[in-house]
């Protein structure tokens, strides 16, 4: 084989290679089906998607009340 013919054998190796692990990149980061089912779940039962970002607590009804008093 001639060097011009390897170096073309080099880089269609590598470029598959490159092609290969971003298909895997690509499909990994695909959610699971099980997560999509189980948030549909959620929904029909009245829960929320969104994340919780409040709690009302018994410190913080009392911070209020510092609040408006």
């Amino acid at each position: 084989m001639s060097q011009a013919k390897k170096s073309v054998a080099r880089r269609t190796f590598l470029v598959g290679l490159l092609t290969g692990a971003g298909a895997v990149a690509a499909l990994s980061s695909v959610p699971k089906k099980a997560a999509a089912k189980k948030e549909k779940g959620l929904a029909r039962a009245g829960a929320s998607i969104q994340p919780i970002l409040y709690r009302r607590t018994k410190e913080v009804e009392r911070y209020y009340k510092t609040l408006y008093t």
